[in-house]
Formats: C-alpha cells, sequence, structure tokens
C-alpha cells in the first residue's frame, strides 16, 4: 500500500476521476478502496479504466492485478455470445494473462488462484466443448487451493466473499461437468453430484443468505435429489430457492439475473441438472428473438 501510493505521488497519467470529486480524494487516500466502491456500484468500466491507471504506477501490485481481472469478468458477463464486437476468447485470454502475471509475483495467493479458475473456465467455453473439458482440471485445482490458501476477503455490500465464493465454484463444478468415465479420461477429472450439493452447503455456511449461493444449492440439491429420486432433497431444493427468492436485490445487475432465474427453477426444477446462469441467458435471449 504504502509503495503504490508513493507511486501515485509523483504518477503525472491523467485520471477520469474529477479532481475534486470524492472518489479522487479517496482514491489519494486508499486506492485498493476506491476500486470497491467502483465496484459496489455496479460501474465496471469505470473501475477498470481507474484500476489501469493504478497499475501503470504500481505494475508489480498482485492486489491491483486481481481488482483487473475481476473489472473485466463483470464487464464481459453482460455481453452476449452473439455481439462479434466484443472478442471474448481475447478478452478471457488477457484475464488469464494477468492471473499468471500475479502468481508469478505472489504465488498461492488465494484470489489470483480464485480469479485465473474463473478466466481459465471462461476462456475455455468460448472455445468449444473440447476446450472447455481440458481446461476443467487447472480450474477445479485452482479453486481448491483457493479453498485451502487461507486467504480471507470480503467486498463491500459482500458481492465477493473468500473463500466462500471458491466452495460456491466448486459447487458449481461438480454439478455441470458430467459424472462419466470417458470425461474423466479426457479431462483428468469428473463431476460428482453429491459434492456439488456439499460446496453449496459449505458455502452457504459460510456466507449465509446469499441470492446466489442459495440459487446454486437449491440447483444442485434438485438435481441430485431427482437422480435418486429422493422427494426430500427435492423438497429441501425447492426451500433453498424459495429462501432465495425472499432475498434483496443487490446492485450488480447479475443479481436481477439471478433472481429471475431462481423463479424460473421454482417454476420448472428439472432445469436444475443442466441450468447455469449463462446457458440461461442465452436461451432467454433466443425466446424474446423468437
Amino acid at each position: 500500500m504504502l509503495a503504490l501510493l508513493a507511486a501515485l505521488a509523483v504518477a503525472t497519467e491523467p485520471t477520469s476521476t474529477p479532481p475534486g470529486s470524492a472518489l479522487a480524494a479517496l482514491v489519494s487516500v486508499d486506492p485498493y478502496h476506491s476500486l470497491e466502491v467502483l465496484y459496489d456500484q455496479g460501474r465496471m468500466q469505470e473501475g477498470l479504466t481507474q484500476v489501469s491507471r493504478l497499475r501503470q504506477a504500481a505494475p508489480r501490485d498482485p492486489e491491483l492485478i486481481w481488482h483487473e481481472i475481476r473489472f473485466r469478468f463483470e464487464i464481459a458477463e453482460v455481453v452476449p455470445r452473439t455481439d462479434r464486437s466484443f472478442d471474448k476468447e481475447a478478452w478471457y485470454q488477457e484475464m488469464v494473462d494477468l492471473a499468471n502475471e500475479g502468481l508469478g509475483l505472489a504465488p498461492g495467493h488465494g484470489h489470483l488462484l480464485f480469479a485465473r479458475g474463473i478466466a481459465v473456465g471462461r476462456l475455455g467455453t468460448t472455445r468449444g466443448v473440447l476446450a472447455s473439458l481440458g481446461s476443467a482440471r487447472q480450474m477445479e485445482a485452482d479453486w481448491q487451493a483457493a479453498a485451502r490458501s487461507g486467504h480471507r476477503y470480503r467486498a463491500l455490500h459482500d458481492q465477493e466473499i473468500l473463500p466462500c465464493d471458491a466452495y460456491l465454484t466448486l459447487a458449481m463444478f461438480y454439478r455441470l461437468v458430467p459424472d462419466w468415465w470417458i470425461v474423466e479420461t479426457v479431462a483428468g477429472t469428473r463431476g460428482d453430484l453429491q459434492k456439488s450439493v456439499d460446496y453449496a452447503q459449505q458455502a452457504d455456511r459460510c456466507s449465509p443468505n446469499r441470492m446466489l449461493t442459495l440459487k446454486e444449492l437449491g440447483a444442485s440439491q434438485l438435481c441430485l435429489g431427482q437422480s435418486r429420486g429422493d422427494d426430500a432433497l427435492v423438497q429441501a431444493g425447492l426451500g433453498s430457492l424459495r429462501r432465495a427468492a425472499t432475498l434483496p436485490v443487490g446492485s450488480q445487475a447479475t443479481d436481477r439475473v439471478d433472481l429471475a432465474h431462481v423463479r424460473l427453477l421454482l417454476a420448472d426444477p428439472s432445469l436444475a441438472c443442466g441450468y447455469s446462469r449463462d446457458g440461461q441467458q442465452e436461451r432467454d435471449r433466443e425466446a424474446l428473438g423468437q
């Protein structure tokens, strides 16, 4: 922090933040917190501009690197796959490269491991099924390492919490990756619905009453319950979704999407096993286009 502030004191790069604004004052005192404020307010493009300027002053700061990756992730999340003006493959590759750069500076950094797993996963999905499977082992390893790293973090208004979100991504991973021996042969790992439920429950205990966590817990419980013919587990999944539906919507655009998908899963629990936020968003867009 002191090195970053010293660098900023002599930096001459112009800022997009008005000199007299409260945010400009905050940047001069606590640059990390200023990035948290922009993230919390959903001002992702401004955040990316701000962190890029800060990194010019302190290019070897691993904390700034994961902030940049996170802003990049959120910006890409709201761009439809069909938007050919946005090169998602190059964008996600840049996120992977940034994470590797950061881990070279701070090996074992929990937030950078978590970020790399997400970036690798998103990059794989842009390249197709086989590429996605090929990246599965890396994702699993990064998220497991992040969960075990001892790294603790809580964003403003709990938009992101570690290690809770590492447990959550593992829950999604084990539900969405197929539980087939051929997948393990290709990817070095495979899906596991019981692990999915266990990790989702761990995420909920780690940070209770978050809509995204309860949505994913409900989906995993429904999927496992349906596959086993276990009505009690199906009812538990519906209960998790009902809990999620009572929670307030946060400031992120994806929060509103999550609430819509909670209601969708409650209306049609058969969607649970194949459910993912981005996949459902694409189906929603296709339906609206018909």
